[in-house]
């Protein structure tokens, strides 16, 4: 191939651009398709994609002459605009004006050939198209300088979709053009970054025009237009480019490699993995209306572990929060996803009738994926003496601490680790308060914000577990906070939902090095509460339980007061009659069940929100899902104890025993109940005696099903590995 410049183009959007969101807004609702698949939000979804595409084409194909990110009136914030290499190109200049603003990639990308500029040998991509390994211009452009085309062939049925729909016409419209026979297997884009001739592209377009005309005045995508593929049919027919055919999406996991790799944004598989096994050239990292929160939160990680050379056209940022207020004031940390706001507004409702004021609170709460109508409605429950802001701290933690793992588990999202980085983040502060989200106020934090750290860090409250720790069913957490994390004194591991730093009395080097090595720590429990025990441990003043009253550990453990003494005793006993800060640790949270303590002062604080309704609908929707669900698990397991076989449940859990008691079990062939917590042994429920692990052998069981529903796979895998451990034969595990 001869000498060539070769350009790449970006379509781009910064969906969190409030101006945008507005613009979006007014034309889905004029136009009528808010709530259609046109206007999904995981068409506009953002997560940095760019700058790590950017990272990876300079990392693999520096040779690329000009990079141009189509965009409508916005800039990336970590963007230098000055770098030579880069330009930023709106809309309007490469679209006609009675068509904007265009919400519709589809219109937007057939315009990209009237980028001023532009190289007549350009590829196009989407910002989530990575190169992934060393490429050359010679895969994108044969010795002749034709395009290289990437398609997958596919055996289209009827459209279920727009993207289905919109490919199907264009095929079609093509085989009329050229007078093709219509064929069964038909084309599909390779998702992957492809290569153009403008020339050609202007080609295509004057050939057919009225379609693409049509096409460009569609706000929002359509059906009945035509999709990019066009180009690389009418390239293929005109001999303007080559035909490179790439395996079927569905059959990629019959290779061994892949030139181009298409993967959905999914925690079932590690794309990093996957990336190792295929060793693709190009990569692409698709997300859905199905893709999780905690799976978009987690691609940056992904993202910044591939791509972690930071560029020359990336600025320096400055991630530090800076004081609102300039007098005294409270400043409180909070971090949750966008789920977890209306109970953040019942949070943030308690704190605000508490106060004075004369009182400053300074409110900052660690966010990616809030949405602006919640903003609004939280900005508006404000009086004159609160601030409000939100802080994205993502990329600053991916920047510092590219290398540290943020391990996701159960309920537990990204969010939770966020606390450990406010002695960096926040570094102009004298006192920082976090709390977590499921929390109230009972009274004035001003007694709080007083409390001397004696020469301490932070300021804590004692985990009740910890306290309990010498009962035999938490030896294996007792083990954990002395052999893994290496606390010498258990009863002193304090509870991480309430934790007030005193910033300038942390040295924020030694404190960095000290997040590195303590993340490196191979089995955390509770994640982020574990290494900030592992950090204070020595630095700790622990105070009365009344600042952090978790009212979980009185659901789960009845027995919970008979079983501490001395002055913990005394200090829990003053905090259950006045707690001033309610921590709602249990599963069964005040907005999911009345069982919790201190429902009532939650929903005292919902009820003003402006999340009330929204609290109430997601509480009834939750109470008829968990009664269909128990009623489910009831009718299984009462077929499986049918069996006629000899059967052990495993677990005397709350659900076994409402079962026992429920519907009157009598079962003969059930042989009992086995258990961890010795202090239940030689008891019933209803009939059946409730015998120790250690006893399954002479029980000789045929099989054991698990009745502790809330873990129940989990608790298969240990009672398996128990059983094979023990040599015991011929029993088979069932979860209900």
């Amino acid at each position: 191939m001869r000498d060539i410049k070769i350009d790449l183009v970006y379509l781009w959007v910064n969906d969190k651009d409030e101006e945008w969101q507005g613009k979006r807004r007014f034309w889905a609702n004029k136009l009528g398709v808010v709530s259609s698949e046109e206007n999904s939000d995981c068409r506009y979804s953002n997560n940095d994609e760019l700058k790590y595409s950017l990272r990876s084409a300079e990392m693999y194909a520096p040779w690329i002459n000009r990079i141009f990110i189509v965009t409508d009136n916005q800039v990336p914030e970590w963007l230098d605009t000055n770098h030579p290499k880069i330009k930023i190109i709106d809309h309007k200049d490469i679209m006609p004006e009675n068509c904007l603003p265009c919400f519709n990639s589809a219109a937007i990308e057939v315009c990209i050939d009237n980028i001023p500029d532009l190289s007549e040998y350009f590829l196009y991509a989407n910002d989530d198209m990575f190169f992934t390994s060393p490429v050359g211009p010679e895969y994108f452009y044969n010795e002749e300088n034709k395009p290289i085309i990437n398609l997958r062939t596919r055996k289209w049925t009827e459209p279920n979709n727009l993207y289905t729909q919109r490919i199907l016409y264009t095929q079609d419209l093509f085989d009329k053009a050229f007078d093709r026979q219509k064929a069964v297997n038909k084309f599909d884009p390779s998702h992957c970054i492809d290569a153009y001739r403008k020339s050609s592209f202007k080609a295509c377009k004057k050939m057919f025009a009225n379609e693409f005309d049509k096409l460009i005045e569609q706000k929002f995508r359509t059906p009945n237009t035509i999709q990019r593929i066009i180009f690389s049919l009418y390239m293929l027919e005109t001999k303007q480019g080559e035909l490179k055919l790439n395996p079927p999406i569905a059959e990629q996991n019959f290779y061994t490699s892949l030139d181009n790799l298409y993967l959905k944004l999914e925690s079932k598989y590690s794309i990093e993995e996957v990336i190792q096994k295929y060793r693709p050239k190009l990569l692409c990292i698709n997300d859905t209306d199905d893709t999780s929160m905690t799976d978009r939160n987690g691609l940056k990680t992904i993202l910044a572990n591939l791509f972690h050379k930071k560029q020359d056209w990336e600025k320096s940022t400055d991630f530090t929060i800076k004081p609102v207020f300039n007098e005294i004031c409270y400043p409180i940390v909070f971090s949750f996803n966008n789920k977890y706001c209306k109970y953040f507004a019942a949070t943030l409702q308690s704190i605000i009738e508490n106060s004075k004021p004369e009182e400053k609170y300074d409110i900052i709460v660690f966010n990616t994926d809030l949405t602006p109508n919640n903003k609004r409605l939280l900005d508006k429950m404000l009086p004159a003496n609160f601030s409000l802001r939100f802080f994205d701290v993502s990329n600053y933690i991916l920047n510092n601490f590219p290398d540290i793992n943020l391990k996701t588990m159960n309920n537990w999202t990204v969010e939770i680790y966020n606390r450990i980085f406010i002695p960096l983040l926040m570094p102009e502060y004298k006192k920082v308060l976090y709390l977590d989200t499921d929390i109230v106020i009972n009274n004035s934090l001003k007694e709080l914000f007083n409390i001397s750290f004696d020469g301490r860090q932070i300021l804590a409250v004692r985990d009740a577990t910890a306290q309990i720790l010498h009962l035999k069913e938490f030896q294996e957490r007792k083990e954990h906070i002395k052999n893994s994390l290496k606390i010498k004194n258990e009863k002193e591991y304090f509870n991480s939902g309430m934790i007030m730093f005193n910033i300038p009395a942390i040295d924020k080097n030694e404190y960095k090095i000290l997040i590195e090595e303590t993340f490196k720590q191979e089995k955390l429990l509770y994640p982020d509460q574990d290494i900030l025990n592992i950090i204070f441990e020595n630095n700790v003043k622990l105070i009365s339980s009344r600042w952090n009253f978790c009212c979980g550990i009185f659901i789960w453990n009845k027995n919970f007061m008979n079983s501490i003494e001395g002055d913990y005793l005394a200090d829990i006993k003053t905090a259950y009659s006045k707690p001033v800060i309610i921590h709602y640790t249990s599963p069964q949270k005040p907005w999911n069940s009345r069982l919790e303590l201190y429902y009532e002062i939650f929903w005292k604080y919902a009820r003003k929100t402006p999340f009330y309704e929204d609290i109430l609908l997601e509480m009834n929707k939750e109470i008829a899902l968990n009664t269909i669900i128990e009623g489910a698990k009831y009718t299984n397991l009462y077929l499986q104890i049918q069996s006629g076989k000899n059967i052990v449940l495993w677990g005397a859990s709350i659900f076994l025993e409402e079962f026992i008691r429920k519907y009157n079990i009598l079962n003969t062939n059930v042989i009992g109940i086995i258990d961890k917590n010795p202090n239940k042994k030689g008891k019933f429920i209803g009939q059946y005696e409730i015998f120790a692990p250690e006893d399954l052998e002479r029980l000789r069981a045929e099989e054991i099903i698990i009745t502790i529903v809330n873990s129940a796979r989990e608790r298969a895998i240990e009672v398996k590995e128990y059983i094979n451990q023990h040599k015991i034969q011929n029993i088979v595990v069932k979860t209900i």
